[in-house]
């Protein structure tokens, strides 16, 4: 398994509100893209990735499917719940919240979970292959499954970055747990929207054909520059080999 992560602030914030972590070992995977006012959406999208870390640091080796399940329901309940308190009890981070993408591969099966519009993608560069596995929690994307727009016209609608959930700005918060089987050639990508916004679902998967695995992830943040980088860019590149 080869595994390759960057972050890039972009060429129009001051700050970067996204966060991410890798356990190489233990093959879990975390990015969040925070969202608030002054140091909000850093401090969500941190406590996001701390709290789910270290609840699934705790999995032992070989883990049951349903112990995997338990323990990523428990650990995102638990980091929503401490990114809401405090966005309640703190004046300063009121309204912050975050995206949240996650990825645990246990032998060949990939367990994930996804929150608001940062993304995972499986890509095959044998197949030349992209597909988005997550579905974005967004307005635009809720158009889209009414038939109300097109996804051209998603592309440039006003509201494209309003999410309609996020980790930590409800109380409560529903999600869902998939399950997948990988195939030895296959490559796992999260991603904030700093890159899918910038680079297109084709330019993804024609750069990660042409280049190699360990100089990809700053070919792509390179990419994503090149077209505006008007937002934070974050991705995870896992190489199931």
């Amino acid at each position: 398994m080869i595994v390759v992560a960057a972050t890039n602030v972009g060429k129009h914030r001051k700050n970067n509100e996204d966060s991410y972590y890798v356990d190489e070992n233990k093959k879990f995977f975390i990015l969040a893209d925070g969202m608030g006012g002054h140091l909000a959406g850093e401090t969500a999208s941190g406590l996001a990735t701390q709290i789910l870390s270290k609840s699934l640091s705790r999995l032992g080796e070989n883990p049951k499917d349903s112990d995997i399940i338990e323990e990523i329901k428990k650990s995102i309940k638990d980091a929503n719940e401490e990114i809401f308190n405090e966005s309640k009890d703190i004046e300063q981070y009121r309204g912050m919240g975050t995206t949240l993408t996650l990825a645990y591969i246990n032998n060949d099966e990939l367990f994930f979970a996804n929150i608001g519009d940062s993304r995972i993608y499986k890509i095959n560069k044998v197949y030349k292959k992209i597909e988005q596995l997550t579905r974005d929690d967004s307005y635009v994307n809720y158009l889209m499954e009414i038939g109300e727009i097109t996804e051209e016209e998603a592309k440039v609608h006003p509201k494209k970055n309003v999410l309609t959930k996020a980790l930590g700005t409800n109380e409560k918060i529903d999600f869902e747990i998939s399950k997948i089987k990988l195939e030895k050639s296959d490559i796992i990508l999260l991603c904030s929207d700093g890159l899918t916004n910038m680079v297109s679902n084709d330019d993804i998967l024609n750069l990660i054909i042409k280049n190699e695995s360990t100089k990809i992830h700053e070919i792509l943040i390179d990419e994503a520059l090149k077209n505006g980088g008007i937002d934070n860019v974050t991705l995870i590149l896992v190489y199931n080999e």
